[in-house]
């Protein structure tokens, strides 16, 4: 049985039976003054973190930066992913500075608080955000934003690192699947990465000691303890 190891390998973090859609990202307009010269927006990533994410965001980068207006500041929903992609990710946003919302921005709806659909925190008029989740991959995504912006209603959650490895029986007796977890290799370029983006190493030992098969949602508290974000009340 051939076991790939390291981040590179495939630790995937996923939350769900169903394999969500791969990582996109795209622009939104920040406000009403957006022409093709110049036209101040945010950045938009959505889905699972892939194998290929970090390279489709540089190119998606390259190519939004031809228009001026481009600001540091991308919204993100994910449910988590490729553990390697997250921190290369979260590298390229340390590096660029950025500011990272959890959540989905909306455009022409009034920012309002509803206690039966969650509330919905405005940045620019015009502009809304529906609260989102990053959990899994994606919470070490987030702790590489320069600053991490968590609304009300938004939910973070962790767990331990794992990979499904499938190998076939010897005299055609089907396929094995197994699991396989970090080893202190993995964890200690976890633990690099997150001294150098100044995340919170206390984070990683809370998600390593959740199983892999549960979820560990954060409080508020939590999500300020583990410097994830200002989180409400």
């Amino acid at each position: 049985m051939r076991l790939r190891s390291g981040f590179a390998g495939g630790f995937l973090l996923a939350l769900f039976a169903s394999p969500p859609s791969a990582m996109e990202f795209a622009s939104v307009p920040l406000g009403p003054d957006c022409s093709q010269r110049h036209c101040p927006r945010a950045l938009v990533a959505e889905g699972e973190i892939s194998d290929d994410a970090p390279q489709k965001f540089t190119r998606f980068l390259r190519q939004e930066m031809q228009v001026p207006g481009l600001h540091a500041l991308m919204f993100i929903n994910s449910p988590g992913g490729n553990v390697e992609s997250a921190l290369r990710l979260g590298a390229l946003l340390h590096e660029a500075g950025a500011s990272v919302v959890v959540g989905r921005p909306v455009l022409g709806v009034q920012a309002q608080s509803s206690p039966a659909r969650g509330r919905r925190v405005s940045h620019a008029p015009g502009l809304s955000v529906v609260p989102g989740q990053c959990a899994s991959a994606c919470v070490y995504t987030l702790m590489g934003a320069k600053k991490r912006i968590v609304p009300d209603g938004a939910r973070l959650g962790v767990h331990r690192m794992s990979a499904r490895v499938q190998a076939h029986a010897p005299e055609g007796g089907g396929a094995l699947q197994s699991r396989i977890f970090a080893g202190e290799n993995e964890i200690r370029l976890l633990r690099d990465y997150a001294s150098r983006v100044g995340g919170s190493q206390d984070l990683i030992s809370l998600a390593e000691s959740t199983p892999h098969d549960r979820i560990r949602v954060l409080s508020a508290a939590e999500i300020r303890r583990y410097r994830l974000g200002n989180a409400g009340p």
